[in-house]
């Protein structure tokens, strides 16, 4: 009997709660932390009659360098599938040299946006990596580690002193198997969960609309059967899970897809709440029903902006009309919206934000994401950004939550987009009327709870930046 091969998946520790997800890495700007999907998504490749499989999640654990170190030399892998943010940059590469010393035989395989580019120079720098995964929706890594990598996708490796990029390309629907949730027992929360525990789902990867600021555009649409999520649904049901976020890019750009599984949740009155990410112009009267009657609690929508010519500079695609007329509907649907939205960019005025977020005060957002633009690799919008002089190419540590803002906008210094989207903030949520409406539609305690805690850590990062100004 051959013995099982070790396999670890690792979001590495750090001093704040980072989230290194989907290729975007940013710090927590309260207390949530979903699920690492990229980690979720690798363990549907890796089949626990094969291989003994652990998840090392050391930000949601709160586990330290050393105790993340210990526990995964104690375990002794022979490949760690882990994380690597630009929001966390410095100390994900002195933790992974730390964890190559302590255990020098593993392979170490890393899914991140600070890997996206420039992969000769990443193998010469950090001599610790064995493998880039470019596509954490494949089996690549799989496939890499059982020598099989020539019939892989979405992995960067070397060999012979050279670098090897096996490109994923856009794939028909895939019939995956379901990703092995019960691995993660961290404390993974989101603030607009009514219900615990919860988890992640996607349906999914990447995204067909063309949006220049944003990665997603980069990467190859690949949806997945109907089937397979279904299956994957039934699995979270028996397991005890309460609430579902989906965290594909665009839900419902898969129509027939979709349609399919809404359709049996309702069939089977399947009971549990979710929410999601779309775009205002997938979405229509007849959709957001169907999702309604489904369990879809809040739908997160990328407003970005209240001007039409950014939206269309930019790639969005869609108008100002068109989202105030879907947020519209959600709401008379009893649908909770969040926009998000993103200041920054280059030229970009202080009056401009400030419509912008006197725009999410009109369309009447239950909630506002104000995310601070930042230069992401491999994207049209960085090279605009190196063009405008506004970064130089060197840029690697970056944070789209704003907490450390990369760069100004040629009329704004980053000083000044940091106490415009401090501002921003407290125009929104600081409203006598918005907090009498939130606590007002406070059904049960864990949406209490999620809201004071929330609530808090926004508070104190807001007070926080305040005394720096």
């Amino acid at each position: 009997m051959v013995d099982k091969k070790n396999i670890l998946f690792l979001n590495p520790p750090g001093k704040k709660i980072y989230i290194r997800d989907y290729y975007c890495s940013k710090v927590s700007k309260a207390y949530y932390l979903p699920q690492p999907v990229d980690l979720l998504m690798q363990t549907a490749h890796f089949n626990s009659d094969h291989y003994n499989l652990k998840v090392i999640d050391a930000i949601a654990e709160k586990k330290s360098v050393a105790q993340t170190v210990q526990e995964a030399s104690a375990f002794n892998p022979d490949l760690i599938i882990g994380l690597i943010g630009s929001a966390s940059l410095e100390e994900d590469v002195a933790f992974y040299v730390a964890l190559k010393q302590a255990i020098p035989t593993a392979k170490i395989a890393c899914s991140g946006d600070a890997l996206l580019e420039e992969f000769d120079a990443k193998f010469k720098t950090y001599n610790w990596l064995d493998l880039i995964i470019t596509n954490f929706y494949s089996n690549g890594p799989s496939l890499w580690f059982t020598d099989q990598a020539d019939e892989a996708q979405g992995i960067v490796y070397l060999e012979n002193e050279q670098v090897i990029e096996k490109i994923a390309k856009r794939a028909k629907p895939m019939d995956m198997a379901v990703p092995q949730q019960k691995l993660f027992t961290g404390n993974y929360r989101m603030p607009f969960a009514n219900a615990e525990p919860i988890a992640t789902v996607l349906t999914n990867y990447a995204c067909p609309y063309p949006c220049t600021f944003c990665i997603m555009s980069t990467l190859p649409y690949t949806p997945r059967t109907a089937e397979s999520i279904i299956e994957e649904l039934k699995y979270l049901k028996a397991e005890g899970y309460r609430f579902i976020y989906f965290s594909d890019q665009t839900f419902y750009q898969s129509k027939a897809i979709t349609k399919r599984v809404l359709e049996w949740m309702v069939e089977v009155e399947y009971g549990i709440n979710w929410m999601c990410f779309s775009r205002v112009d997938v979405v229509d009267e007849y959709q957001l029903t169907l999702m309604k009657k489904a369990g879809c609690k809040l739908i997160m929508f990328g407003v970005e902006w209240a001007e039409n010519e950014r939206l269309e500079h930019y790639k969005k695609h869609y108008t100002v009309d068109q989202i105030r007329a879907t947020f519209k509907l959600a709401k008379e649907l009893k649908i909770q919206r969040l926009g998000t939205f993103l200041i920054g960019v280059p030229g970009q005025t202080a009056a401009s934000i400030l419509n912008t977020v006197k725009f999410a005060i009109e369309i009447d957002a239950d909630y506002a994401s104000f995310n601070v633009a930042v230069p992401r690799s491999n994207t049209s919008f960085r090279e605009e950004a190196i063009e405008s002089g506004l970064i130089d190419a060197s840029v690697q540590v970056m944070d789209q939550s704003g907490e450390r803002v990369t760069m100004g906008t040629g009329e704004l210094t980053r000083d000044e987009l940091q106490t415009i989207k401090n501002k921003a903030y407290r125009s929104f949520y600081f409203r006598p009327s918005y907090l009498f409406k939130r606590l007002a539609n406070i059904s049960n305690w864990t949406e209490f709870k999620a809201h004071v805690i929330e609530g808090t850590y926004v508070l104190k990062g807001i007070v926080k930046k305040n005394k720096e100004d």
